[in-house]
């Protein structure tokens, strides 16, 4: 499933041409900043100009600044069709103890950006309502819908489609006029999207919506019939069963037991989530837990964590500012860096994984180290190795994790958090770029 995931993730030149042609023919002029941090944004990957170009209108919108109705329509139409071409086609999560120091806590934690095109092009449609409601129904009609693809136990993510239920939800209840209504328009719809179901992991979500949807009881009902007929024929994977039980069971709903009691017949859960002492419950067809790839597993890997917590604790205490600020400790930093140097990423698992590992060990140092030179070097450095990873290209949410996680992590410590984002200024990556231009300019 990992390979699978960052084979989805793939960049492709075609992304900038399909941009180009998708855009209005004329873009309605922006009062400054927010007309240079536009141009900043579509100069980055297409899910870094989506997520900017929101943030200018959210922003807009919470602080309510005055801004040409127009111009934010336009905004909102360009991130939508920039969103489609994101790397990531729809959300992903780690399960339960699956978000560690392993692969796929670090996809899990770059899903979590919200940086796929399912997610942005939902909130699009979020942005969208209060200004243009039909316009908001027409982009929802246009998402394409991600194909689900069968996970196994192996797999330790697992699909989130809670952004667009929710924005379905949204459209249902805000987009349709009282004589669209009368006609039942907004009820097809929600059927519609309800006969589209293929995923376990997608009833949850749906429960919620017909819950909270504008409808009569006997309409509710109806659809509640519906969705009870969907769970006794869904085809489904031992995986997104598994991780779709305990939503279904917290709804709580007595029209739907029967079914459901028949759907967790018909399944299996996987092995390392099934219920323990539940009867009802089938056995897992076979033991099995996620598979974690977990970092630090490498001969050089973990002489690198070895060495790196020596430079945290000296006979189980923590060091102090003081400790760290000796001639002594930055001469083992010093050889802790050199040591780094031999490091590289034909001895990991993968890039990726190197990638991922390399930037823990930076951002620990930075943390650690006490202002001065040393940490000015170790800034630059890490400014180097993100911005000529083949990540960035290949898997640009995944990629930028771990410079956001620096700068969410150094937060607390304003003199550092300033000197990251001069760091990152000057790096001349477009995505590095454009971060410090919108934590300069926008509430984030």
């Amino acid at each position: 499933m990992m390979r699978m995931a960052r084979a989805l993730l793939s960049l492709t030149l075609v992304w900038t041409a399909l941009i180009c042609t998708a855009l209005p023919a004329e873009i309605a002029k922006l009062p400054e900043p927010y007309q240079s941090l536009a141009e900043l944004a579509r100069g980055a990957p297409p899910e870094f100009t989506a997520d900017a170009l929101l943030r200018i209108v959210e922003q807009w919108r919470e602080q309510g600044r005055p801004a040409d109705k127009d111009a934010r329509r336009d905004l909102i139409e360009e991130a939508f069709r920039s969103a489609a071409a994101a790397g990531f086609p729809v959300r992903m999560q780690g399960l339960a103890g699956a978000t560690g120091d392993t692969a796929s806590g670090s996809l899990s934690r770059a899903y979590a950006l919200k940086l796929d095109a399912l997610s942005l092009e939902s909130r699009a449609v979020h942005d969208m309502l209060p200004l243009d409601p039909a316009n908001a129904r027409k982009l929802f009609g246009e998402i394409a819908r991600p194909t689900l693809a069968p996970l196994t136990c192996d797999d330790a993510l697992v699909y989130d489609l809670s952004d667009f239920y929710q924005s379905l939800s949204a459209v249902v209840n805000g987009t349709f006029t009282p004589k669209e209504r009368a006609k039942d328009e907004h009820l097809s719809l929600l059927s519609d999207y309800l006969g589209q179901a293929t995923s376990p992991l997608e009833l949850a979500p749906l429960v919620q919506v017909i819950l909270g949807a504008s409808l009569t009881e006997q309409q509710k009902q109806a659809l509640m019939a519906r969705l009870e007929a969907l769970l006794e024929s869904m085809q489904t994977d031992d995986r997104s069963f598994s991780a779709a039980l305990s939503a279904l069971h917290s709804l709580s709903l007595a029209e739907l037991q029967t079914s459901l009691e028949k759907y967790r017949r018909r399944n299996h859960e996987c092995a390392s989530d099934a219920s323990q002492g539940d009867k009802a419950t089938p056995p897992a067809k076979k033991p099995s837990t996620p598979k974690l790839d977990p970092y630090w597993q490498s001969a050089a890997s973990k002489r690198m964590l070895e060495y790196g917590r020596k430079l945290r604790y000296s006979e189980g205490r923590a060091l102090t500012d003081a400790d760290r600020s000796t001639p002594e400790w930055q001469q083992q930093v010093a050889d802790y860096l050199n040591l780094m140097s031999l490091w590289s990423a034909d001895q990991e698992n993968s890039e990726a994984d190197y990638y991922h590992e390399k930037c823990i060990v930076l951002t620990a140092l930075i943390e650690l180290a006490p202002p001065g030179p040393l940490t000015d070097k170790l800034l630059a450095d890490y400014v180097d190795f993100v911005g000529n990873s083949n990540l960035y290209r290949e898997s640009p949410a995944e990629w930028f994790s771990e410079p956001r996680a620096l700068l969410d992590r150094m937060e607390p410590m304003p003199a550092i958090h300033a000197k990251i984002l001069d760091a990152f200024r000057r790096s001349g990556n477009p995505v590095l770029n454009l971060e410090v231009a919108l934590e300069r300019t926008l509430a984030r």
